[in-house]
């Protein structure tokens, strides 16, 4: 799928999960927990593609894009080959290890782990790497000034000017980056290629399964579908998550509205 459609998908559902998920236990999440958890989400969706050397992904960050993506590929290919079954034909150089559930939640629990121990640089490092990503897949839609900028203004912006900033996921952030890797395979199990979600349950003869929709429902990456479907619904759905999701929005837009109101009225 294209970059946009990864990084809409995961804020969509990353504003679902956090603005949701903890009311079922009683808690009611601040703006700032809310905010960061699917800016998160929606970068990490674009994570997956560090095993291809041309994605956004493995772009983004010059040097240190470069170097993951040329040690993520080879390991890999190593993991692949030591897994594969009898009847696994590929490279495992992409859709390999970062589009499988278990690479997913490896990374999302040691993102975890680091945010519990040392808080806030990791929370706000993750914020502004996941920011810059989603901002540079968005350019398909939205070409603007140069993410990496924006991104640092944003997390600033969240960390010092959102209530509650980035505290609130302490020890958890690293669901937000599980969820978006996952978002991501899924997503590309409805291509026509599909994904190794399940890897390494042997499936068939195959450790690396290409797990996918029907193939009557599949669709081309990029195709007609993607582009005039799938990208303005999840953009409406983003839009209406955060109005519903983001404690504060809706009193703020409702400020507006009334405060609009009364200068057309004025004059």
């Amino acid at each position: 799928m294209l970059g946009v459609s990864h990084a809409m998908s995961g804020a969509a559902v990353g504003l679902a999960v956090a603005g949701f998920a903890p009311r079922l236990v009683g808690i009611t999440p601040t703006a700032g927990t809310v905010v960061t958890f699917a800016a998160v989400c929606a970068g990490a969706a674009l994570l997956p593609d560090l095993d291809h050397p041309s994605s956004v992904a493995s772009r983004r960050f010059s040097v240190a894009s470069w170097a993951a993506s040329h040690l993520i590929r080879p390991f890999s290919a190593l993991v692949y080959d030591l897994t594969r079954g009898r009847r696994d034909t590929g490279r495992g150089t992409h859709r390999g290890l970062t589009h499988t559930l278990l690479g997913a939640v490896g990374l999302g629990l040691a993102i975890n782990l680091a945010s519990a121990r040392w808080g806030t640089p990791v929370l706000v490092g993750t914020l502004f790497v996941c920011l810059a990503l989603a901002i540079k897949g968005l350019d398909q839609l939205v070409p603007g000034p140069p993410s990496l900028v924006i991104a640092a203004g944003l997390t600033l912006a969240v960390e010092e000017y959102v209530p509650g900033g980035t505290a609130g996921t302490a020890g958890w952030l690293g669901t937000a980056v599980a969820i978006g890797m996952a978002v991501h395979s899924v997503g590309d199990a409805i291509t026509e290629s599909g994904a190794p979600l399940l890897w390494p349950l042997r499936i068939k003869g195959r450790s690396w399964y290409p797990v996918g929709s029907p193939r009557p429902l599949r669709m081309r990456t990029g195709g007609a579908v993607e582009a005039r479907l799938v990208v303005p619904a999840l953009t409406v759905a983003v839009l209406v998550l955060t109005v519903v999701a983001v404690p504060g929005v809706d009193t703020l837009l409702a400020n507006l509205h009334t405060r609009v109101a009364e200068l057309i009225a004025a004059g």
